[in-house]
């Protein structure tokens, strides 16, 4: 795709902030028609930049009350199938994200649940059961400061 030029960006970042606009209010906050609003949030779809339309949810009002992140080392070589140990990982309703890192472990999950013993159970029933696990660290997030924040688009 070619670059984006300031009204693709215009539209990003109006976007990220309220993704219920309608075509009327974007055209009017990027000062574009609707008509070009459209045909360009199409593009960006089509290429990719726009990869969703998601809802948000307050996890506290579903009772989900806690937020960890667990830090796993794993051993490859005792892993039968270690894409089949990460996929078991990403099905599981519990971990909201997964992260391959660098440093001193290979995976970074979120994981919310409705309280401490429900991490605990998830952890031990779970995370510690998988083959080639060789490590797990957890932190509890106190507060949730800023989540989900816009991408940097400058208009």
């Amino acid at each position: 795709m070619e670059s984006l030029d300031r009204f693709d960006r215009r539209i990003l970042h109006a976007l990220q902030r309220d993704a219920r606009l309608t075509l009327t209010a974007l055209a009017e906050t990027v000062n574009l028609s609707p008509s070009q609003c459209s045909r360009r949030i199409v593009r960006l779809e089509e290429h990719g930049i726009i990869q969703g339309h998601a809802l948000r949810l307050d996890p506290e009002a579903l009772g989900l009350k806690v937020t960890a992140f667990i830090f796993l080392s794993v051993d490859k070589g005792c892993m039968i199938s270690p894409k089949e140990t990460v996929a078991t990982l990403l099905s599981r309703d519990e971990v909201i994200d997964c992260y391959a890192v660098t440093g001193n472990h290979d995976f970074i999950l979120k994981v919310v649940v409705a309280d401490l013993a429900e991490l605990s159970y998830f952890l031990s029933t779970t995370v510690s059961s998988m083959e080639g696990i060789r490590d797990i660290a957890s932190q509890i997030a106190m507060n949730s400061l800023k989540v989900g924040g816009p991408l940097k688009v400058t208009p």
